[in-house]
């Protein structure tokens, strides 16, 4: 099968994923009162879906090596469809929390999981900063179709329809996978023996580092926002629900482009730090304006288009020059797995802490933390320009 079709199916499966992380926040009002819960608690649901990649990350890169990326693939999708089909039947919110870590497993591993397949099909192809750039905009379109897909659905099917949906398209992708997909083979991972200690071998690569608190920055605001975009409209600037769910899919549909774009741009520019700077001091001033809206719709839209472009600029840039930082095939895998543990700490962390923060102070005191955490961003991004001026392509 042609490269950029397996690329396709690959995108397909992480844009599923993304969809059951995401199905909590388009239906967070409804559910709570289902299951007689608060808004911490729901937040909980979505955060805790990446839990598992905190415990995950550190032998992620090991364990993509020793089984395989396509077998590590074929159990992402089966726990994803396991667990969807288990919260169809969970009969109260610590029960649906546990099917939410099982679901959560599959989302903690498929970026590093694609990056190593990607790599491999695209090893010989001057577009593989591309390809990873376009495969990281999946939470931008999996946040496109949920906001716009899983109010309506739950409306017209009941609360879990849309667990039933991604569990039945995940039995179908896993057939897929099965017979069409190739990965790197068992003597091409055996390479990694000849380095001594991998793992210690990233912990001493300072770009990394910087990648990876980079990384963790951009997933505290994005899924933060995300979790709690809908009800911010809802509540704060007090749009009806399905007018706060339309503008929070915006936030999907306008990030899609820029994954794209920063695989152009780093596929060509020398000075990728200034990429991400970009993308950090457009996501610190996004943050900055997002209490002071006074719900008009255009400035709504301009916050959302701006926030979600520099967010997932960010992300891509990152992920794309992970593989790069690493400096050897066989530690990519280690590198990203390391990233990622920032990564999925934040996205926990992210969204139940600005919740318990709105719920205790004030929306105004959540999203100055969340523009205090950009800024953060915009000091790393600086320090990471600094110390890479010279990164080629």
């Amino acid at each position: 099968m042609n490269k950029w079709m397996k690329f396709f199916l690959l995108y397909l499966g992480g844009t599923l994923i993304g969809m059951s992380q995401l199905k909590i926040a388009p239906v967070i009002n409804p559910l709570s009162q289902y299951l007689h819960t608060s808004l911490t608690q729901m937040s909980l649901l979505t955060s805790v879906f990446t839990i598992s990649g905190i415990f995950i990350a550190i032998p992620g890169g090991a364990l993509v090596t020793k089984i395989g990326a396509k077998k590590l693939l074929l159990g992402i999708i089966a726990l994803l469809a396991i667990g969807n089909f288990l919260g169809t039947v969970a009969g109260s919110f610590s029960m649906l929390l546990v099917t939410r870590v099982i679901e959560g497993i599959s989302f903690s591993t498929i970026v590093m999981t694609a990056v190593v397949l990607i790599s491999y099909w695209f090893r010989d192809s001057q577009y593989s900063g591309t390809a990873i750039g376009i495969f990281t905009t999946f939470p931008a379109l999996a946040s496109l179709i949920s906001m716009n897909l899983f109010l309506s659905l739950s409306e017209k099917y009941g609360h879990f329809a849309s667990w039933y949906l991604i569990g039945g398209l995940s039995v179908i992708l896993w057939i897929l996978y099965f017979f069409f997909l190739d990965a790197p083979k068992a003597e091409d991972q055996s390479v990694e023996e000849k380095i001594d200690a991998p793992f210690r071998t990233v912990l001493k690569n300072k770009s990394v580092w910087i990648l990876g608190v980079l990384q963790g920055c951009m997933a505290f605001v994005l899924y933060a926002y995300i979790a709690l975009y809908p009800v911010l409209f809802s509540d704060y600037y007090h749009l009806s629900q399905g007018t706060a769910n339309f503008y929070s899919g915006l936030f999907g549909l306008f990030g899609i482009p820029f994954g794209v774009v920063a695989g152009f741009l780093l596929d060509r520019v020398k000075k990728s730090g200034l990429v991400i700077l970009v993308a950090f001091s457009t996501m610190a001033l996004a943050c900055l304006a997002a209490p002071f809206l006074g719900g008009v719709s255009g400035l709504i839209i301009a916050q959302v288009f701006f926030l979600s472009a520099a967010a997932m600029l960010a992300s891509s840039s990152i992920t794309i020059l992970v593989p790069r930082a690493a400096g050897k095939e066989q530690l990519i895998g280690y590198s990203m797995s390391f990233v990622n543990l920032f990564y999925y700490t934040m996205i926990v962390i992210g969204a139940p802490l600005i919740s318990k923060i709105v719920e205790q102070f004030s929306w105004l005191t959540g999203l100055s933390v969340l523009t205090g955490v950009a800024c953060i961003g915009v000091i790393g991004s600086i320090i990471y320009l600094v110390t890479n001026q010279t990164i080629k392509n």
